[in-house]
């Protein structure tokens, strides 16, 4: 049994409040069905201001960091302290945009096992998403998949017993985690509505100027260069669960072997013929 909590801290937004809990009264057991995967027994929605969103964020980017640390030998602190200076420098730079403006959801550690979701309701009006409410409900369905991977891995603590980088030099595992709730949040959209609901194709007509001004920014427009985490991760994982269905796929959430290496990022079919024939990765240094 899942129990579902939406926090209002802005004092504000009740309408959104109560919305968001209907929502996640209605998809957590197609969630749970969908993916095959539990939930946390508490689920946590919070809706932050953009400053609450950037304190927290930073806060959950050190706690990885920490994480991290904790598992590599002493001698490796200076060069973590440095890692952490510049992820911390670089997200600073940036937090009022993303936080404010371009992020719709994230969703972050919480205590115990459990994970917590920040939305902004500025950056939920900026980028569209109170433009249809079917596009809330993605996005709702989207972040609660998150919930349950993080349930999986005890966020990445499974994958990092083996390899301690899996906490911060995501590699393949930023795309197997957004490319798994964006494919699930296809399925269930498509369940709910009779055709999946996407923001991400969504015109750019339902966003505010500021929003496509964000895109523009220098520092934004580099970190989008290169494949998209959500496109290119929907079609690794959409191949590989057609390969394999949804319970075996599962297995990657504990066995880091599983994880797509690098060649198989470039070839998606190839790491669903990989999973269908059960065999492990021989390139971990690739996979994590």
């Amino acid at each position: 049994m899942t129990e579902v909590k939406v926090l209002d801290e802005t004092g504000k937004h009740g309408y959104l409040q109560e919305r968001v809990e209907s929502i996640l009264d209605e998809v957590v057991p197609v969630v749970r069905e969908t993916t095959r995967l539990e939930l946390p027994a508490l689920v946590v929605f919070r809706i932050v201001a953009p400053e609450t969103w950037q304190t927290d964020s930073e806060a959950d980017l050190t706690g990885f960091v920490s994480r991290f640390r904790a598992r590599r030998p002493r001698w490796h602190a200076p060069a973590i302290g440095l890692v952490e200076r510049v992820s911390l420098g670089r997200f600073r730079k940036v937090a009022p945009l993303l936080g404010g403006v371009l992020v719709m959801g994230a969703t972050t550690a919480g205590p115990a096992e459990q994970s917590q979701t920040m939305l902004v309701p500025e950056a939920l009006a900026h980028s569209g998403v109170f433009s249809s409410s079917h596009y809330l409900t993605q996005l709702v369905i989207h972040e609660l998949v998150h919930h349950a991977q993080n349930l999986a891995t005890l966020h990445r603590e499974v994958w990092a017993a083996e390899k301690p980088s899996a906490l911060l030099r995501a590699g393949s595992i930023k795309f197997v985690e957004e490319g798994h709730a964006y494919w699930a949040d296809q399925e269930v959209t498509r369940r709910l509505f009779g055709e999946p609901k996407d923001i991400h194709t969504s015109p750019a007509s339902i966003q505010s100027g500021v929003y496509q001004d964000a895109l523009k920014n220098k520092i934004i427009a580099r970190m989008r260069r290169g494949p998209d985490i959500y496109t290119k991760g929907r079609q690794l994982v959409t191949a590989a669960i057609e390969a394999v269905g949804p319970s075996l796929f599962n297995g990657l959430w504990t066995d880091l072997s599983l994880l797509p290496t690098r060649s198989e990022l470039k070839h998606p079919g190839r790491w669903g013929e990989r999973l269908a024939a059960g065999t492990s990765s021989t390139d971990q240094g690739a996979a994590a």
